[in-house]
């Protein structure tokens, strides 16, 4: 006898899916696209639970092809159209539009980041979305920009077009060791962030899950004053920032660190408007995860490994629900400030290295929410 819930599967089993676009650097085992892309395409398993795709992906823009490409066979295996510009892979019916702007060979600016196009496709998408009077769900992974005029353009468009937009790290959603999460109104004195690896790819995702710790201090969040990154020995010597805090974070770190040859470490100090002390510690002698620790006004202290199960990618699964859920509710799942406020630390981070390392005021990142 068929149940009533048997029978609600079969029916959604029978409506057409939504259908979105796919918007990529490139293609490749390991890279965003495919630890997305082949989760979206598939269906992916989260704490146990496996998940069949809730949208059905019908055209690729791919911007490179490298030797190693997947776009092709991937879109063959799955019957997706592979096209030559962005406005073709949004031409026809498409609900919601994912743009993959990670990885790819592109050069870098002179304080380090990587030259990745996500405005210019924001831009192809947005033409798209003026021309044809619709304004679908989007999704742009990780940062906004590479130059801060650039991300804060973006920003303000989707705040004025009204658009359902999800962007972000992966880290904020991924599994925490121990489970650790702020009640609003938390009264925090100190916080540190820690990552590895190049510190403008991962260094970034450090600060965007300390973003996603702090936004919800009393008062909430209020912006930053100042920003400053060393690099080498004066890291340890450093009074900035409290040895102790690291040393909670360390002892939650769930894979084999690497040998410590004496690799250079890395630091971004952060002064927020309201008087959080806030550092970013990239440290490739140290970890291979993502740690976290906070000091209260209290004196109470906290700590926690952002954990990404490193070699299997099963984190992003996170990142395809929240996809599907901004496109099948047109929902932005949290604030698009926290990513704003995050690539601007790391844009003017990264300013500071390449100014000999100084202190640099910071009115344009006076951002609350």
């Amino acid at each position: 006898m068929l149940t009533r819930r048997s029978l609600l599967a079969a029916a959604m089993a029978q409506t057409p899916k939504p259908r979105v676009a796919t918007i990529l650097n490139a293609y490749f085992p390991n890279s965003h696209a495919d630890v997305f892309l082949s989760r979206l395409l598939e269906g992916y398993r989260l704490n146990g639970v496996s998940h069949r795709p809730r949208l059905q992906t019908v055209s690729f823009y791919v911007d490179q092809f490298p030797v190693n490409d997947m776009a092709r066979e991937q879109a063959a295996e799955y019957g997706v159209k592979i096209c030559k510009t962005v406005d073709e892979a949004l031409a026809g019916n498409v609900d919601g539009v994912a743009i993959i702007g990670e990885h790819g060979e592109y050069p870098r600016t002179k304080r380090g980041n990587f030259m990745y196009p996500r405005k210019r496709r924001f831009d192809e998408v947005l033409s798209v979305f003026n021309r044809t009077g619709k304004v679908l769900p989007l999704m742009n992974d990780k940062y906004y920009a590479y130059e801060w005029a650039d991300a804060r353009a973006m920003y303000d468009t989707v705040k004025a077009r009204k658009i359902p937009f999800f962007c972000g790290s992966s880290l904020p959603l991924t599994w925490r060791r121990p489970q650790l999460e702020f009640k609003s109104g938390i009264e925090l004195d100190e916080v540190l962030a820690v990552s590895f690896s190049d510190l403008e790819e991962h260094g970034y995702h450090a600060i965007e899950l300390m973003q996603a710790m702090v936004e919800k201090r009393k008062g909430g969040e209020t912006g930053v004053a100042e920003i400053r990154c060393i690099e080498g020995d004066t890291v340890w010597t450093d009074k900035f920032w409290s040895r102790d805090l690291l040393d909670q974070a360390l002892k939650h770190r769930q894979n084999p660190p690497p040998e410590n040859k004496g690799q250079t470490p890395q630091a971004i100090f952060v002064k927020h408007k309201d008087g959080l002390k806030a550092t970013i510690l990239n440290l490739n002698s140290h970890t291979r995860d993502y740690l976290f620790a906070a000091r209260e006004r209290s004196g109470a202290t906290h700590a926690s490994c952002f954990y990404i199960q490193l070699y299997n990618h099963n984190h992003w699964g996170f990142m395809v629900k929240h996809f599907e859920d901004l496109v099948l509710t047109r929902r932005t799942p949290y604030p698009p400030e926290r990513t704003l406020l995050a690539n601007g630390i790391m844009l003017f981070g990264l300013e500071s290295r390449l100014q000999n390392q100084i202190w640099l005021q910071t009115p344009e990142l006076g951002l609350g929410y």
